[in-house]
């Protein structure tokens, strides 16, 4: 197995089976990203063109419903598997080659309102395939990797998936202008079945640990010291993300920008939480430790949010300068702090006997938080206008710094082995 002995210094990060794991992994956290971007950014668009009602368009995201209930799930993946591919192979492989047969299938599937139950039954299926194959990449890292390495691994997490939705949303558009929709979702297969071959060129060995180990069941977790705190966190963090991002475009809306500027705001967002946040959160995850980094970015993000209040508040529409400066900051800060939450809590998983589950129901809290804050931000911003629901995040991102404080102090140490 994909496994350094040694548990300190840069020597057993740098080792040839820790590079191996991480070209892997890489490859398979994009591949879960193409699906989501598919559906939430182009399949909107694509489906608007073609005649397709709002009210129709608008059920779309039930596609992410995978990703909040995926912990339903998660023991199955981590107690089932066949001695012959291995404990994490034995699931990497079928949910690949059921992610990329739903995207062949969508690609010979015409867009329109008679095709539209296959059209969504496809996407479901490709999202569930994404999201259960998650839970497996996550407890393979958490377990398989040196524990110095799992900020590298989910800056690898963050990013990759980043780049899979951006690949899935705005490329599979660019690619629908130039050669069309289902030359655009084969070239999304395609991905898909590229990252599939270091994970059938892996051979996975079996650990005597994998054979005593104890059947993973949810009940397990709640009783695990820190789960509480943990899950709090977990539930908030995506403050920045949810409320920030979400209404920073509305705002550009409202201010009279263009749909394609708006869209190059959203892939400079993307852009920067994939190639600045994602990378600077790894090394100060390494160089200051896990929290002081969480706290960086929720300090990092208030900057950029007030920004938008600004811009919210007055009668002018925002210049490219500012509204790009803002943009990258916000993108810096969600990185930060998306990268420290994932590696909190896939160091919390490495600690139990159910890495994969563990991590699987902290991440789903995440996804359902976010669904909550975002919900939340544009209530506010529908009854109480875009300046006062950006008072509101600022407010939250505020507590969320606090609830981080009172989460270093409440977590024990031994808990998340080291975590600083």
């Amino acid at each position: 197995m994909m496994r350094s002995g040694a548990t300190n210094g840069p020597p057993a990060m740098a080792n040839k089976a820790s590079r191996s794991a991480f070209l892997m992994i890489a490859g398979l956290y994009v591949s879960q990203g193409l699906p989501i971007g598919f559906a939430f950014e182009a399949l909107p668009i694509l489906l608007r063109q073609a005649g397709i009602g709002l009210d129709t368009i608008a059920l779309t995201p039930i596609v992410a419903l995978p990703w909040i209930l995926k912990f339903l799930w998660s023991p199955l993946v981590d107690n089932t598997w066949t001695k012959r591919l291995g404990r994490r192979r034995s699931w990497m492989i079928p949910t690949q080659a059921v992610l990329v047969i739903s995207l062949v299938g969508l690609a010979f599937v015409p867009l329109g309102i008679s095709n539209m139950p296959i059209t969504a039954a496809l996407l479901l299926l490709g999202s569930c395939a994404g999201a259960t194959q998650n839970i497996v990449t996550d407890g393979f890292a958490a377990e398989a990797l040196p524990h110095e390495a799992l900020g590298v691994a989910n800056a690898l997490q963050i990013g990759g998936i980043v780049a899979g939705a951006m690949l899935g949303g705005g490329g599979s558009l660019i690619l629908h202008d130039l050669w069309g929709v289902q030359a655009a979702l084969l070239v999304l297969a395609a991905v898909a079945l590229l990252s599939l071959l270091p994970v059938l060129s892996w051979r996975e060995s079996i650990r005597p640990a994998d054979r005593t180990r104890r059947k993973a069941r949810l009940p397990t977790i709640i009783r695990r010291r820190g789960f509480g705190p943990i899950l709090l966190l977990s539930l908030c963090y995506g403050v920045a993300n949810a409320g920030g991002f979400g209404l920073s475009k509305l705002v550009l809306l409202e201010k009279g920008w263009m749909v394609s500027q708006i869209g190059a705001i959203a892939v400079l967002s993307s852009a920067t939480v994939m190639l600045i946040g994602s990378p600077l959160a790894a090394f100060a995850i390494r160089r200051f430790g896990l929290w002081h980094t969480m706290l960086a970015g929720l300090f990092v993000a208030l900057a950029p949010v007030i920004a938008w209040w600004w811009v919210a508040s007055g009668p002018a529409s925002p210049s490219w300068v500012l509204a790009g400066a803002a943009t990258v900051l916000l993108g810096t800060a969600v990185g930060l702090i998306s990268v420290a939450a994932s590696t909190l809590a896939m160091r919390f998983g490495a600690q139990g006997n159910q890495a994969g589950t563990d991590v699987a129901v902290l991440q789903s809290a995440n996804v359902l938080g976010e669904m909550m804050i975002a919900s939340s931000a544009m209530w506010l911003a529908s009854s109480m206008g875009y300046a006062n629901a950006l008072i509101g995040a600022t407010a939250a991102t505020a507590v969320v710094f606090a609830i981080v404080l009172w989460c270093r102090e409440s977590v024990p140490s031994v808990v998340l082995e080291g975590a600083k």
